[in-house]
């Protein structure tokens, strides 16, 4: 009767029930209206279980499509790969794309390559999803190290889809320069770009013009735009001409500038540029006649030669500082290279320098220079290394203790050393009468993060402790985390507590939107604490004092739960 009455209901305003969404229509537009791991959630929850099952497949295509929107590559492969043999083509031929993309960001060009040819050799494919497919066993090839293999199916691929277009022709130069093979690279050569670095790397690999012409453009080119690819340039046209100053140059900007790269690769160009640091420092000190073994000479030296070159003066300084024999020696080797790094505007490298643990053991490394790293660390949104330089550092000399509690905290907690970040806190306000504004909203800020985590016990802990020692605003702040926490507990009484605190502590006779917020939310939690008088008591004073119209519709909502 109550499903009769629905129909007719509907059909009172003129709606069809048929026009009614489905479960899976309605997934679908939480996926179309960017909320693709809400949608996900309701996929695993409601797809049916077997492939018989009417809709099954619209369920995994939107499956797929999801895992590959939300970047979760290793369950998308692992999906794909147990995909039934009839499974519908339609449903096949967006899970194997997506699946092969996935295996390719996940470095697995075997799974990748499984897929596609899959792909390609049992569905009838659209002329464009050929194409992209093509395009991708390429990319498994590259990623294989078969460069040679790969060449002979971009050497197809042209023959195919004549004329490549200059996206795919870069990507082919770009592939075989970094294989070594510029004389095959030369075949997409009028298809580049001009004015673009790659088109100037490929001229200069091929010796079509001279490394000091290559060079004058690459630096003319960098003056308007610091783009990597004019680095590459340049530490090609260094080792044609044997200059290793300018070697280390551009080994230290595409390190600086290798934020996108895979953590391998990154590794592989710091350990190339102590290398290139090192050949650097000798040439200098054989044009400067510097004794081998005189590390005091040779630090005086890079000093005084560094303020003319400063290229030269950090090579010298890093010889020393990963060759001296002597620990003092390399220590403040270390710091002056580190200095030399940040004037330069190099900080990312400097971070990276000194990451491998192998070669600079985090205790082996000057306390300074620590300091130093992982402040620029945290300035250039590196938690993980701000925590490995600052972790188990003494307070530096230049930092007032709270104010390096405070740092170190939040460094710890922002790279998920949660409870060691914790108990830093723990350390700042253990016995504390007082506590400066600024100290006392950063200190709150990272407890936020702790609360944000799922760390609500110690976030609970460390609000307590700070709500003392709390001006006026930050402390109604505070009140309302610590309602917030309640609340999530399911402890009415103690949030209603909070909040009405919150909204109390100022002046209640004008209370400002922050305090209105606090009592809506205080009497909602006395509410459901049971204290029903009390609730409607807050509800009455909410309708008579606040005017905005939204506010008195959710006052109104709220206190219908009554």
């Amino acid at each position: 009767m109550r499903i009769l009455g629905f129909l007719i209901m509907l059909a009172s305003y003129g709606v069809d029930a048929q026009s009614v969404p489905d479960a899976f229509e309605i997934t679908q537009r939480f996926a179309e209206t960017s909320a693709p791991q809400l949608a996900l959630a309701r996929v695993e929850q409601l797809q049916p279980a077997t492939i018989t099952a009417a809709r099954w497949g619209d369920w995994e295509q939107l499956r797929c499509t999801l895992l590959a929107r939300v970047a979760r590559h290793q369950e998308l492969v692992k999906r794909v790969a147990t995909l039934p043999p009839s499974v519908p083509d339609k449903v096949g031929r967006t899970c194997l794309l997506q699946g092969a993309r996935a295996a390719l960001a996940n470095g697995d060009a075997k799974s990748g390559r499984r897929f596609l040819a899959q792909l390609l050799w049992r569905q009838e494919l659209p002329a464009e999803e050929i194409r992209a497919a093509r395009l991708l066993v390429i990319e498994t090839y590259l990623l294989d190290d078969q460069p040679k293999d790969a060449y002979a199916l971009m050497l197809r691929y042209q023959q195919d889809y004549k004329p490549v277009d200059r996206d795919t022709a870069a990507r082919f130069v770009d592939a075989l320069l970094a294989a070594g093979m510029e004389k095959e690279a030369v075949n997409w050569f009028s298809q580049l770009d001009d004015a673009s670095p790659l088109k100037l790397l490929l001229r200069l690999k091929t010796k079509l013009i001279a490394p000091d012409v290559g060079i004058a453009q690459a630096r003319a080119a960098l003056a308007k735009s610091n783009n990597i690819a004019y680095w590459l340039v340049l530490q090609h046209a260094s080792a044609l001409q044997v200059d290793r100053l300018l070697q280390v140059e551009a080994l230290e900007n595409l390190l600086q500038l290798a934020g996108d790269k895979p953590a391998e690769r990154v590794s592989a160009i710091a350990a190339e540029l102590w290398k290139s640091y090192a050949a650097a420092a000798q040439d200098v000190a054989n044009e400067s006649r510097l004794l081998v073994g005189d590390d005091a000479g040779w630090a005086d030296y890079a000093a005084r030669r560094g303020a003319a070159t400063p290229v030269a003066g950090r090579a010298l300084f890093a010889y020393l500082a990963h060759q001296s024999k002597i620990r003092s020696t390399r220590q403040s080797a270390q710091l002056q290279l580190t200095y030399a790094l940040q004037s330069a505007k190099l900080p990312l490298t400097a971070v990276r320098l000194f990451e491998d643990p192998t070669r600079f053991p985090i205790t082996l490394i000057d306390p300074q220079a620590r300091f130093l790293l992982g402040t620029m660390a945290v300035e250039t949104n590196q938690p993980l290394a701000a925590a490995r330089y600052w972790q188990g550092l003494a307070t530096p000399a230049t930092v007032d203790a709270d104010e390096w509690r405070v740092r170190l905290a939040s460094a710890l907690v922002r790279a998920s050393i949660a409870e060691p970040g914790g108990d830093v806190l723990r350390g700042l306000l253990a016995g504390k009468k007082t506590l400066s504004v600024d100290l006392t909203q950063r200190a709150v800020a990272t407890v936020q993060e702790l609360q944000d985590t799922g760390f609500f016990k110690t976030a609970d802990e460390l609000y307590r402790a700070l709500l003392p020692l709390a001006a006026p605003k930050e402390r109604r702040e505070i009140l309302v985390a610590l309602a917030r926490i309640a609340e999530s507990f399911n402890d009415f009484q103690n949030a209603a507590d909070y909040f009405l605190e919150a909204a109390l502590l100022l002046d209640p006779r004008s209370p400002d939107s922050f305090a209105v917020n606090a009592r809506i939310s205080a009497a909602s939690n006395l509410g459901r604490a049971g204290f029903k008088e009390d609730a409607r008591a807050q509800f009455d004073w909410l309708r008579k004092n606040v005017k905005d119209a939204e506010r008195l519709e959710l006052i109104r909502r709220e206190s219908l739960k009554l």
